[in-house]
């Protein structure tokens, strides 16, 4: 059995990649593999991040040296993270092991032309000197092709458990439960979500809005009392596990407006539950959402048209059911774990040949 090392996140880090790495392991390529982790990053002080950066690149340096690794799979996102694994990828060079770069950025474009001239070079150096380089998209591969155009670029989509489901019947209750899942921030559209939200209740739309994700907790409570919509919204948390299950099971709709992503796992999770989804056209999401049919796609921003597509489905539960199966079967069909999982092994093989 080859050894694959991940350099990733810690686990215990709230947000996207942690969900992939966990889908990764548990999937059938922990059959094939002996999947090694190093934590190159956790969610604690400056300090601790500094003191988990030296364990980690310790870590990756004795396994290098007394493993036999096969491949190291480099698992990174915006800026920040960009840079913190540039010292990764010039260690495992060292080694001469096979790279590839997991490409999780959301809003690197944005970021990209404030980075130093010095950064830049490394960051092209990154991207162009890894084996491969595994993106979430192919806006994304466009992206990163003009960042560093020599990059040998693989576009493998995000994935997610498939739950059980039953046919979704008509519901008793006449308030339409509205999810959102994110980090609590502007670049995730939350607070136009709740000025929308607002609108809708003065509208006399019988809504509710639950908010799971990390962030900026102190603003949004602030505005949720600011706009009295203490009655209207639950804050619930980061939400994992049963509580999540419970959540998307007794959700109508998903709505996430963001500003950047890559490829939301939020989204990809809500349509596995046959959730209609209303989201932005930026990123990877319109190639996981087809725009009238699996749900709704608007400019970013734009909070005219999310409150017209969201009245949309708020009035019509025909709409909110058919939505919804499409969207569960686009994920059966294309964003399943097991699918993915064949995609990563196929990059795997392709570097041993």
């Amino acid at each position: 059995m080859k050894n694959v090392l991940f350099i990733a996140p810690d686990i215990s880090v709230k947000g996207g990649i942690s969900t992939v790495l966990e889908g990764l392991i548990g999937s059938k390529l922990s059959h094939k593999y002996n999947i090694i982790t190093v934590a190159s990053h956790i969610d604690r002080s400056k300090l601790r991040k500094l003191i988990q950066a030296v364990i980690g690149l310790t870590k990756t340096a004795y396994y290098l040296i007394s493993k036999q690794i096969a491949i190291v799979h480099i698992h990174g996102g915006d800026l920040t993270s960009i840079k913190r694994k540039y010292f990764y990828f010039r260690l495992v060079k060292l080694f001469k092991k096979k790279i590839i770069y997991h490409f999780h950025g959301a809003s690197f474009s944005e970021q990209y032309p404030h980075a130093s001239l010095g950064w830049k070079r490394r960051i092209k150096s990154l991207l162009e000197d890894s084996n491969i380089v595994i993106c979430l998209s192919y806006s994304w591969k466009t992206a990163i092709i003009n960042v560093a155009p020599k990059s040998n670029i693989t576009v493998v989509h995000n994935a997610t458990v498939l739950p059980e489901i039953g046919e979704k019947s008509r519901k008793a209750s006449k308030t339409v439960y509205i999810t959102f899942l994110g980090l609590i921030g502007e670049r995730k559209g939350i607070f136009d979500l709740l000025e929308v939200i607002l609108r809708l209740i003065m509208d006399g739309r019988n809504i509710h809005l639950t908010v799971g994700g990390n962030g900026d907790i102190v603003r949004l409570h602030k505005e949720i009392e600011l706009q009295g919509l203490k009655n209207h919204v639950t804050y619930a948390g980061w939400i994992v596990g049963d509580a999540k299950d419970k959540l998307l099971r007794n959700t109508d709709i998903f709505v996430l407006p963001s500003y950047g992503e890559g490829m939301p796992m939020s989204i990809l999770e809500a349509m596995s539950y046959a959730i209609p989804v209303i989201a932005t056209n930026v990123g990877g999401i319109p190639e996981l959402i087809k725009d009238g049919e699996s749900g709704y796609l608007v400019e970013p921003g734009n909070l005219d048209q999310l409150l017209e597509k969201m009245k949309k489905l708020i009035a019509d539960e025909n709409m909110r059911l058919s939505m919804g199966e499409k969207g569960r079967y686009t994920v059966e069909k294309d964003f399943s774990l097991s699918e993915i999982a064949n995609k990563i092994d196929d990059v795997y093989e392709s570097l041993f040949t």
